[in-house]
Formats: structure tokens, C-alpha cells, sequence
């Protein structure tokens, strides 16, 4: 099968085109037997007649047949010395040379098997073509998994190098032709995936050949056809060109090709027999398999290294949370961070400062994965650092809404427009119990008083229940983001909660959330509990409502409770 097959009934011409080109001819013994007796039976009829023969038969009646007897034992030496020495030999130089299938198979699976390395098997199979057919140029392209492209792997051309990149990665210039191969963004006889070639390969179950007159009828065939990328269609005429291709086989995994073998002219001059190509087409099974195992494989090697990351980032991240809860007789504190994957977006944080403050901080990172792992680590060190100047009490110490601000406009030159951070962080006195707070486009933490109603519901309850609300939009968004600083005061016995969106979007096997009235209202059934038993019980209760369905947020939750023996 050529390149381009016809579509009809082959003609006179097209049937001259296809026939194979026979070999140097042979003669057979019998055929060689025959010349000789014919040039015996010509030296007696020139010996034994005419002047010659009145001369043998002067020289003796028996002369004759003594010429008769030496012709025919020079018939038979001669006649067994061309059947035994030179009949052998004229066979050899005009016949392929033969090998052993099985036995290149079997060397192959052991070099797959043993091999740590898979250029190594390309090599290998790339050395046994050449060596069984007695090809120069053999060559192996592999499909690359980013871009689908068949770069060169191995090749028995010195010449030709092999790819050990992608392909866009390896872009080159070829001298012989007009078009630069770095047009196409591929390495030197490497295939585009939507090649003509490749498309071809894809569609057939043999493997295809390339006459060498295919080269010469593709560049006419070119100018004819409307809307054909030109400059591609050369790329790809010059890379079968540095491959010397005659024969291209599929290699392929199930229905998906994978790779192609490209096998260049014989030495002798001979043709491919079916032989050979069922040979090509066991090998390259065998090559789909390597080449399957092999990507298998490095998916795993991959998926092992990005969960050994992601392991170290949540083990890093982990100890951003606090390990030691600020707590006095005034007032105690938990908190808790369940991620919804190895790291998750959420941070909180508590600090204690040498002038009796107390620092909270809960904060939800746009997005999950490293991105928003990395903006916690920054957040963290941020927070830690000016909390720290912020409580030192000198005067030039920033406050909240400074803070807001200093990190709003880190935030918005450090990352892109998708990347922004909701927090809450509020400074507790333990003195006065004035709490300072700023809300940036965070979920309102519940403050849950002694005594009284739902502000602003009008309803009769155990106690009144602040949202704070006051602050201003989420950091990182715009390069000005003003955020406004609430206060107010905490009495013995009020009970703060703040949390994350995951808490209020846990939802349930039926898809129905938790919701933001049924936090509140678990949270004011738990508030005369101490913080850590409450944060514990709040926290149970969210989970039995899932019933193990899978979360899409991480749940983080702080408490703050001030406790009721202050006077």
C-alpha cells in the first residue's frame, strides 16, 4: 500500500506502479545443467566435424570418443562446482538474509523486562530492525502525552538525534529546505499529530509504505488543493525525508496510535515481504505495551510526587495553626480547621501579646490546592508580623484598619485577579474586654450575649446574638480597599464564634446545606458549654448532618469565650 492508493480499478499504469521490484535473478541447477550440455554438444558438433574431425580420426578411431568422455567429465566437474560453490553463493548476495522471528521477539520481552531505562528498549529494537533487515535507518516516534505530537525517540541514523524533550520544546532549522522546521514548533523528523501520515497510519491495519516516487507526487499534489497548510505539509515532507522512510508501522494501543516505526531502504536493494512486515508489526505490538507501561508508569511516579507534596504542604500547614491556646481565668479559646483535601484555603490563627491582647484571626484563601496553601503561609506571616508591631506600643504602631490595608495592597501586587482572601481579626483586651474587630467581606462571626434576644429579630430568646458585620469587601481584589474598624464590649459569659463558609455549606447525602439559621441556632445551644467542649460539639453535629457525604470546602471554627466568674 503506497501513500497515495487509488480510489478506482488500477489501470496499466498504476498496476506497473505497485509491482514489486524483483530481486536479482537466480538460476537453478537445472537450468544450469542444461547451457552446459548445450555448450558440450556445441564444442563436439565444432571438434568432431569437418577437418577437425578427419584430424581426430587421423590421429586415431578412438580419439573421438576420448573427446566425447572429457566434455561430458568437464560437464560434471563444472556442474558440481557451480551447484555446490557458486549457486550458493549467487543466492545468498540475491536473497534477503534470513533471521530468526522468534528469536528477536524473545530478546525484545527480555530487554523490556530488564531494562530501568525505556530509551534503552527503543534502542534495542531499533538496533535488531536494522541489523534483521539490513536497513541503515530505523527509527522509533513516540506521541508525546502534552502535545500529541510523534517525536523521535531512537533512530540508527547518527544523524538524525533523538528528542528526549517535548516537542515544543525542541525546535530546530533543516538547511535542505526553504521551510524552517521551527514553523511548525517541532525537533528534525519528528510528525505533527494531525499529519497526513499520521492520519493515514490511524485509519489502516497495515503497515504503510512510501514509494520513492510519493515525495516527488505530494509536492505536485499540494498546489492543487485548496485551503492545505503549505508550510506544514513540507515540514512533513522533510521530516520522512531525514527519516528515509519506505515503511511506516503503527504502533498502536488499542485503537490509539502511539507511536510509528519508520524503516528506511534495504542495502540490497530488495523489497519488503510480508515476512518482514508481520516481523515489523509483532514488534511494534510489543513496543505499545512498553510504551503503555512506561506512561502508566510515570502518571504514578507523578501522582506519588504530588501526593508526597501535597503530604509535605499539609504537614507544613498544619503548623501554621496554632499549637498552644492562649487561655486565662478571664477567658478561654479553641479552634479547628478540617480541610476538604490534603491542604486546604482556611487559616485561623491566635496570639498573645506581652501587653495582655489578644489576637484572632480567621481567614478563607479563594480557591484550594498549593495557590491557596502558599497565600495562608503568606497571610500567616503577614498577620504575625504586624500584629506583633501593632502591640508593641510605640507610636508609630498600625492599626486594624492599617492592617487591613497593608494587606490588601500585598495581596493585590502579589497575586492575580482570581486570587483574593476573606478575614475576620479581632483584638481582645483582657482588661478593659473591649473587642476590636475589622470584617473583610468574611462570613459575620455570631457574638452571643447573656440575656436577651436576637437583635433585631424581636423574638424572646436566652440571649442577644451580634453579627459582626462591620468591615469592608474582601483583600486582594482592588489595589484601595477600605475597611472599616468596629468595637464593642464583652461581658462574663458571651460566647464568640467565628467560622468559615464550609461550615454553613456542609451539605448533606440529599445536597441540602446546613445553612447559616441552623449554625446559629446549633451554636446558641451549645454556648454555655466551655470553648473547647462547644467547638467540639458544634463540630459533630455539622458531620452527623453530612453523613459522610463528601465536602467541597474546608470547615474551620474559632470560639472565644469569656468566662462568666470575671466580675
Amino acid at each position: 500500500m503506497g501513500l497515495f492508493p487509488y480510489r478506482s480499478k488500477p489501470g496499466f499504469f498504476s498496476r506497473r506502479r505497485w509491482k514489486r521490484k524483483p530481486g536479482p535473478h537466480v538460476p537453478t541447477a537445472r537450468s544450469v545443467l542444461i547451457i552446459e550440455t548445450l555448450c558440450a554438444l556445441l564444442v563436439m558438433g565444432v571438434a568432431l566435424t569437418g577437418r577437425r574431425g578427419a584430424y581426430l580420426d587421423h590421429l586415431g578411431s578412438r580419439v573421438d570418443a576420448l573427446v566425447v568422455t572429457v566434455l561430458a567429465v568437464l560437464v560434471g566437474v563444472s556442474h558440481y562446482i557451480f551447484v555446490t560453490r557458486i549457486l550458493p553463493e549467487m543466492r545468498r548476495k540475491a536473497s534477503p538474509a534470513d533471521y530468526d522471528q522468534q528469536r528477536i521477539l524473545l530478546d525484545l520481552s527480555d530487554a523490556s523486562r530488564h531494562s530501568n531505562n525505556i530509551a534503552d528498549v527503543y534502542n534495542f529494537s531499533v538496533s535488531a530492525i536494522s541489523h534483521a533487515l539490513e536497513v541503515d535507518s530505523v527509527s522509533v516516534l513516540v506521541a508525546d502525552q502534552a502535545s500529541g505530537n510523534f517525536i523521535l525517540r531512537s533512530s540508527s541514523k547518527p544523524e538524525t538525534p533523538a528528542s528526549d524533550g517535548p516537542a515544543d520544546a525542541a525546535v530546530a532549522e533543516t538547511h535542505e529546505s526553504p521551510i524552517s522546521l521551527a514553523t511548525a514548533s517541532l525537533a528534525p523528523a519528528s510528525l505533527a499529530k494531525d499529519a497526513f501520515v499520521v492520519r493515514r497510519l490511524s485509519k489502516l491495519s497495515s503497515p504503510l509504505r512510501i514509494e520513492t516516487d510519493d515525495f516527488d507526487a505530494w509536492q505536485r499534489a499540494v498546489g492543487f488543493i485548496q485551503g492545505l497548510d503549505l508550510t506544514k505539509r513540507a515540514v512533513e515532507r522533510e521530516s520522512l525525508r531525514a527519516l528515509d522512510s519506505r515503511v511506516l508501522a503503527q504502533i498502536r494501543n488499542k485503537s490509539q496510535l502511539t507511536g510509528i516505526l519508520s524503516i528506511g531502504p534495504r542495502r540490497n536493494g530488495f523489497d519488503f515481504t510480508d515476512k518482514d512486515l508481520k516481523m515489523l508489526m509483532s514488534i511494534a505490538e510489543q513496543l505499545a505495551l512498553v510504551i503503555d507501561n512506561s506512561n502508566l508508569l510515570e502518571r504514578i511516579v507523578d501522582q506519588e510526587k504530588t501526593l508526597h507534596e501535597m503530604a509535605l504542604a499539609a504537614s507544613v500547614q498544619k503548623h501554621l495553626f496554632p499549637s498552644e491556646v492562649p487561655e486565662t481565668p478571664t477567658f478561654s479559646m479553641s479552634g479547628y480547621c478540617k480541610p476538604a483535601g490534603f491542604v486546604g484555603g482556611d487559616y485561623y490563627d491566635f496570639m498573645q501579646f506581652e501587653n495582655g491582647r489578644i489576637g484572632l484571626a480567621v481567614a478563607d484563601v479563594a480557591g484550594k490546592g498549593f495557590s491557596a496553601a502558599l497565600l495562608t503561609f503568606m497571610i500567616h506571616a503577614f498577620l504575625r508580623s504586624q500584629a506583633l508591631v501593632a502591640n508593641s506600643g510605640t507610636a508609630l504602631s498600625p492599626s486594624l484598619m492599617q492592617l487591613a490595608t497593608s494587606l490588601n495592597r500585598l495581596l493585590f501586587s502579589s497575586t492575580n485577579s482570581a486570587s483574593y482572601v476573606t478575614l475576620f481579626y479581632a483584638s481582645y483586651d483582657q482588661i478593659s474586654r473591649r473587642l476590636n474587630f475589622i470584617n473583610a467581606g468574611h462570613n459575620p462571626p455570631f457574638v452571643l450575649h447573656t440575656g436577651g434576644a436576637v437583635a433585631g429579630s424581636g423574638s424572646a430568646g436566652n440571649g442577644t446574638v451580634r453579627k459582626l458585620t462591620a468591615g469592608g469587601p474582601m483583600l486582594g481584589l482592588f489595589q484601595e480597599c477600605p475597611v472599616q474598624e468596629g468595637s464593642f464590649q464583652l461581658e462574663p459569659g458571651d460566647f464568640l464564634f467565628a467560622y468559615t463558609d464550609g461550615a454553613v455549606e456542609a451539605s448533606n447525602q440529599q445536597g441540602e446545606e446546613f445553612g447559616e439559621d441552623r449554625l446559629l441556632h446549633l451554636v446558641k445551644t451549645k454556648s454555655h458549654l466551655p470553648a473547647a467542649r462547644a467547638r467540639d460539639e458544634i463540630l459533630r453535629s455539622i458531620e452527623e448532618w453530612c453523613e459522610g457525604a463528601p465536602q467541597s470546602d474546608d470547615i474551620t471554627m474559632v470560639v472565644l469565650k469569656i468566662n462568666a466568674q470575671v466580675a
